[in-house]
């Protein structure tokens, strides 16, 4: 019967294989956005798909700014710019039809409707009753050295109040200047003219990334042009950057983990076939959990890839339990994986639960960690039982002596009766640390610093920043009505409080579409204001201005500019689109915030509307999860405790279960010694610390006198596998990584350490 569930297995790692084959012929998907990895809370639906459009939004934009002394190069450096984003089909030109035919279109627009329009200022003067300073001002504009104005304008408009609403109209690029149909800015001697651009596909994908990048040929450019100076900015790059640093380090961190695996199995066993059994077993467990992953998801988060590559560290775990019997009395292959049966099964059986809970984090990456982790330990598990008694044909070797002799002091360390007082002493320190570590404690649930930003795109990001006069925030305004007309009125209503605001400094500017389009009702009350401050005056201004007879009085019930109508002149108000996300949902963006918090405050008391922090409210939820980790551990407990009780009893039980929770209760103490806070991710840590201390204690508690220096080998050797695989994500660049190989580092060396205080003294 075996050997049928052996020829099954195969079967199953065949069809893994090819299927995994296939993915890689056409593709593997990767995803790359760090905020996959956080936590989702459906409070409020509606919400959050507004809020999630509004972030696909954002991260879809691209700045490009090219510089040169030359201007002519730099203009025809973003003018070929321009033509490969266009060719590529990635991204859609916004700053295409900067030229004097979108100015005509801006203004067929406007003009029908001019008497509703009025500035901020003007609309300000005309509720003061000061009519008559806009009349001398229209006067001095027509007279005035440089007069501005030509008769076919003073016709239609006497008091020249369309000038100063355009004028007034938001402008986030305040430092650059159309030049001949390009938006540009001259800085130390160099032209820098922009190119912008909206992303068709999805920002945090690695294929539109490596697209992107060969479409640009930025370096082409460079090497071409050794003057010419290239600075970027968007969501694509700085994925493509974490991405490319990620997959580095999954690259290091798996080269380093397998071959410091192979050079310790070599150096233990001092034979191959012990290398050739584990590399299978670690093969195979990897192999079979990136074909599940990719089934079951459809791509996989570059995280999880990272984090899945330590999964080498645990899958050898059982085979080398298996493989290191064979120090043991002489038996055959099937005796000696008898021996190790039942624990390594129920290590299994308690890793893949501690695994599983990750489940029921609401984080989309760990999900991913968890099914591969848990799939990937299973194939192992079943490849150890079912393969290697059949491919093994080792003896018993000389060497091994000395393994077994060091490995047997650390289980005699916590059972000869000589060491008894060592031991409390011991234990005493550990709960003193303990004290002091946690009285140091500090938590960190900032998501900002769990991403490692490439410091070069920081560096260009913020130059491109300075020279079109714009910082652009993640925070924003988001107001949600029954329809168009209502969302403006708010958006009025918030723009008055936030003037104010800018000019305290607490942000640079704010874009909000009644800036460029007013409420229905704004615009009747403009033409009320118009027709009693101005209209009165209108006869002698006329005359002053040498007009033959005097324009018609703006009907006060005329028809109102609506944004439905902008959608109609095609061309003509393009970005409003980011702005206005659906009938009555609309984005006040914001510019440069300095002060989260007054800012904030300009939403009370406006009903649909809400200030929106995604970092802030990402950060939240961490603390929020992080609380809730503390429920995973309890509930991992809970779940593996039937297995030991079942097993052991209940008292002895609660023995198998003290080292992993002292590893656990100690490790964050341990960690907040040295400095570091405690995250999310320290949690989740502790998750798989307990897992892994359990699997450590169930092998002590399962073996016999006779094998207890064997089985203590075997869990030193696992322990230094799942130390190098875990360990070596402290290394990690990007915070959250850090912090999860930091603490299962800390975590499984306790393990380790207090595992043999599981076995009952004979």
């Amino acid at each position: 019967m075996s050997r049928v569930f052996a020829l099954l297995w195969l079967a199953v790692v065949i069809v893994a294989g090819a299927y995994l084959a296939w993915r890689v012929d056409h593709g593997l998907a990767f995803r790359t956005d760090l905020m996959a990895l956080l936590p989702r809370e459906e409070q409020d639906p509606g919400f959050d798909r507004a809020t999630g459009m509004v972030s696909r939004a954002l991260s879809q934009r691209l700045v490009l700014l090219v510089g040169h002394t030359n201007r002519a190069r730099a203009r025809a450096a973003a003018a070929e710019l321009t033509r490969r984003l266009e060719s590529s089909g990635l991204a859609e030109i916004t700053t295409a039809g900067l030229d004097e035919d979108h100015l005509h279109k801006l203004g067929a627009l406007y003009f029908p409707y001019r008497s509703g329009l009025l500035s901020d200022d003007d609309r300000r003067r005309l509720q003061q009753g000061k009519g008559r300073e806009l009349a001398l001002r229209a006067l001095s504009q027509a007279y005035g050295f440089f007069g501005l104005a030509d008769a076919q304008l003073l016709r239609n408009d006497p008091f020249l109040l369309m000038p100063p609403f355009f004028s007034g109209l938001p402008m986030p690029l305040s430092k650059l200047a159309l030049d001949d149909g390009m938006l540009s800015v001259s800085d130390e001697g160099a032209t820098w003219v922009l190119v912008a651009a909206r992303l068709t596909g999805e920002p945090y994908a690695l294929d539109l990334q490596r697209r992107l990048t060969a479409a640009l040929d930025l370096e082409g450019l460079r090497t071409a042009d050794p003057g010419l100076k290239l600075r970027r900015l968007g969501a694509v790059f700085f994925a493509q950057a974490g991405a490319e640093e990620a997959m580095g380090e999954t690259s290091t961190i798996g080269i380093l983990s397998t071959l410091g695996t192979v050079l310790l199995i070599l150096a233990a066993y001092r034979a191959l076939a012990p290398l050739g059994l584990s590399l299978l077993v670690i093969a195979v467990g990897v192999g079979t959990a990136l074909a599940a992953s990719l089934w079951a998801f459809g791509e996989l988060h570059v995280g999880a890839l990272l984090f899945g590559v330590s999964l080498i560290g645990v899958a050898v775990d059982y085979s080398l339990q298996y493989c290191t019997e064979i120090f043991a009395a002489e038996a055959p292959p099937a005796a000696r994986l008898r021996r190790v049966f039942i624990g390594i099964g129920l290590g299994t059986a308690t890793t893949v639960i501690g695994y599983l809970t990750l489940f029921l984090a609401p984080f989309p990456g760990l999900h991913q960690i968890a099914a591969f982790s848990a799939v990937g330990l299973v194939a192992a598990w079943l490849t150890v039982v079912l393969w290697l008694p059949r491919l093994d044909h080792g003896r018993r070797p000389r060497h091994g002596v000395g393994m077994l002799e060091l490995a047997g002091s650390v289980l005699s360390f916590w059972q000869h009766p000589r060491w008894h007082r060592l031991r409390l002493g011991l234990l005493g320190v550990a709960v003193l640390l303990g004290i002091a570590g946690y009285g140091r404690m500090q938590t960190d649930d900032e998501v900002r610093r769990m991403q490692a930003l490439s410091p070069h795109l920081v560096a260009e990001q913020e130059q491109i920043q300075r020279l079109i006069g714009a910082a652009a925030s993640s925070q924003f305004f988001l107001v949600q009505a029954n329809d168009d007309e209502a969302a403006l009125i708010e958006e009025e209503a918030l723009a008055e409080k936030l003037r104010p605001l800018v000019a305290a400094g607490a942000l640079a500017g704010f874009q909000a579409p009644a800036q460029y389009v007013p409420s229905a009702v704004r615009q009747h009350d403009n033409r009320r204001l118009v027709a009693e401050q101005l209209a009165p005056l209108l006869a002698e201004h006329a005359a002053r201005l040498g007009l033959a007879e005097p324009p018609p009085v703006a009907d006060q019930d005329g028809p109102a500019l609506t944004l439905a109508e902008v959608a109609k002149r095609n061309g003509a108000l393009p970005f409003l689109s980011l702005l206005v996300l659906a009938p009555g949902l609309h984005v006040v963006t914001l510019d440069g915030v300095a002060r989260p918090e007054t800012v904030e405050a300009a939403a009370d008391g406006l009903a649909g509307v809400r200030f929106v922090d995604p970092a802030r409210q990402f950060s939240l939820l961490l603390g929020k999860y992080r609380l809730r980790a503390a429920g995973l551990l309890a509930l991992s407990a809970l779940l593996m405790a039937p297995l030991l009780a079942w097993r052991y009893g209940i008292a002895e039980g609660m023995r198998v279960m003290l080292p992993p929770a002292l590893a656990v209760s100690l490790a964050p103490a341990l960690r907040a010694l040295g400095g570091a806070p405690f995250t999310f991710f320290d949690a989740m840590a502790l998750v798989l610390v307990l897992s892994i201390g359990v699997d450590y204690a169930v092998f002590c508690a399962e073996t016999s006198e006779e094998r207890k220096r064997v089985t203590m080998l075997a869990v030193a050797l696992a322990a230094c596998t799942a130390l190098m695989s875990f360990g070596l994500l402290a290394l990690s660049r990007v915070a959250a990584v850090h912090a999860f190989g930091a603490t299962m580092l800390v975590g499984i060396l306790l393990c380790f350490l207090l595992a043999p205080m599981a076995r009952r003294k004979e």
